[in-house]
């Protein structure tokens, strides 16, 4: 990831359902750009994305609830949830309409919010592509999901410095780059007495894990804005077969490749940045 990063201001608000929403905001014009994390993941992890966009759109990143700086309350914790969290927050900070990106938990809120609030959003990018269980929820991968889910619920998420967390994360995450890992340190933990904690809870993380096995095809066919899946081009999560296989559940999806595995807000936030620019300047102009 870049050392470079563009100004941005910190906010908090409390949503209509209390729900207190912690975000980063990019100021620049419009179109609105809406940038959401993936489960465990943070707000601030977009920022070389939003550098990289320059000041060609305005653009938000949501610390969503369980995570980052947002308040934790109860709930199922199901993108559905989420994407009302979204509708709100866009009620509340004044967003007409915009393009929503996210990476898995939030290309699943993403996926919802396109097909529930159609009125809100622009056009669609999933960031690294779906998960096929939620599109193909076979025996094999509800089995995948609940383990997955499991994991996190026994996770390790308090450490007695930054250098045993460090450790674990070079462990847990062994896809990641090396400033991906120290960013995460850096962003998605908090001091803890003489250690550091993760800025996540667990246990929610776990619960919307567990909905990485809901069927959302029935959103995709509501859908009406173009949508982009923005697939790794040497993905470990979706094939070329796949994706193309997943976007024609869509009425107006393509499938773009970025140099990249997965977490591409991450790993190229300069490719990813110039292919949300391709995408949404002709979502916008069709």
């Amino acid at each position: 990831m870049s050392s470079d990063s563009r100004a941005f201001q910190e906010k908090t608000v409390t949503l209509s359902n209390g729900l207190k929403l912690h975000y980063y905001e990019w100021p620049g014009p419009r179109p609105n750009l809406v940038l959401l994390h993936p489960s465990s993941g943070y707000g601030r992890m977009w920022e070389a994305t939003a550098t990289a966009l320059g000041a060609e759109f305005h653009v938000y990143a949501l610390d969503q609830r369980g995570h980052g700086d947002s308040a934790r309350p109860d709930g199922d914790y199901s993108a559905e949830e989420y994407a009302d969290d979204l509708h709100l927050f866009f009620r509340q900070v004044g967003i007409d309409r915009a393009i929503v990106a996210g990476q898995s938990l939030g290309g699943r809120v993403g996926q919802v919010f396109a097909a529930v609030y159609p009125g809100e959003i622009q056009a669609l990018g999933l960031v690294g592509g779906p998960h096929t269980s939620n599109f193909f929820p076979t025996r094999e991968e509800v089995v995948k999901v609940l383990n997955a889910s499991h994991r996190m619920l026994e996770s390790q998420t308090e450490f007695p410095s930054r250098e045993a967390a460090l450790a674990y994360l070079k462990t847990a995450r062994p896809r990641d780059q090396e400033p991906s890992l120290r960013h995460r340190l850096e962003h998605n933990f908090v001091a803890a007495g003489s250690g550091v904690a993760a800025k996540y809870d667990k246990v929610r993380v776990a619960l919307g894990l567990a909905h990485m096995a809901d069927d959302l095809r029935k959103y995709a066919a509501r859908a009406t804005c173009p949508v982009a899946i923005l697939r790794g081009s040497h993905s470990s999560e979706l094939t070329a077969a796949q994706g193309k296989e997943i976007a024609a559940c869509w009425t107006n999806a393509v499938v773009i490749d970025v140099e990249g595995d997965y977490a591409l807000q991450m790993e190229n936030p300069v490719g990813l940045a110039q292919a949300l620019s391709r995408f949404a300047a002709q979502a916008v102009r069709g």
